[in-house]
């Protein structure tokens, strides 16, 4: 039975990454020879405009390349360098070049789900024709616009097959959770989960993320912070490595 790495993972989030891109309008990706993927979105959200940087060893070059490229195609759209573990000098020299000198630690979190789990009945799964309403609940969340996340998970992304977009509700119908997979193959990536300040504590977030891994994958991927880490070992999620994000 083929084993699931690191490396595995890491170059899943990467395909991940372009899909999600892939689907949103207007938006560019390119990968480079070595596997280095730039990804834009145009977001006003770094994270969403990446160099993704699968490799334990990565090519220098290519990123070099891809910063220069980032650099002309985002114009004033905040872009960023996701890799793995520790950046070496050179690759800290090319993202300040840049301006890419922020350095944030992310634990990439994974787990292998054999069989599908139960799904709660105030959980459902979404289409593009509730777009505006998933937007909102989002935006509640993290304390965002909601016009900033529907221009990224907009009524043609949640129409795709790749994407598995759910909500949670009272049992007077108020949508009060969210979260979203982007699926590649037999791997997802897991993303924005959360419940409203109001509604937090309730069981929310864990009814949506239970939908999320039966939502046709078998092996998942997320970034985590030191408060989230917690929550998620509960479903069988270990920190595999750390990454880093590069950003202005």
């Amino acid at each position: 039975m083929f084993v699931q790495t690191k490396d595995s993972f890491a170059y899943a989030f990467r395909d991940g990454i372009e899909a999600l891109t892939s689907l949103v309008p207007g938006s560019y990706h390119t990968t480079a020879p070595n596997g280095t993927l730039l990804a834009l979105t145009y977001s006003v959200i770094p994270a969403l405009n990446p160099i993704v940087v699968p490799q334990a060893d990565p090519d220098s070059d290519e990123v070099a390349t891809l910063a220069g490229l980032a650099a002309r195609k985002a114009g004033p759209v905040p872009w960023s360098v996701r890799l793995r573990g520790e950046p070496g000098e050179r690759l800290r020299e090319i993202a300040a070049r840049h301006g890419r000198t922020t350095a944030t630690s992310q634990p990439f979190m994974t787990a292998t789900v054999d069989g599908a789990r139960a799904v709660d009945a105030s959980v459902r799964q979404i289409k593009g024709d509730e777009f505006r309403t998933f937007a909102t609940v989002v935006a509640g969340v993290f304390g965002a616009p909601p016009e900033l996340v529907s221009a990224v998970y907009t009524a043609e992304v949640l129409d795709s097959p790749q994407v598995a977009a759910f909500l949670a509700e009272t049992p007077r119908g108020e949508p009060v959770a969210a979260g979203v997979a982007v699926i590649t193959g037999e791997y997802a990536g897991l993303a924005n989960i959360g419940t409203l300040p109001a509604f937090r504590g309730q069981g929310h977030a864990r009814k949506v993320t239970e939908a999320l891994l039966s939502s046709g994958a078998k092996h998942f991927y997320l970034h985590a912070d030191e408060q989230t880490t917690g929550f998620f070992e509960r479903f069988g999620f270990a920190t595999a490595e750390n990454w880093t994000m590069l950003t202005p």
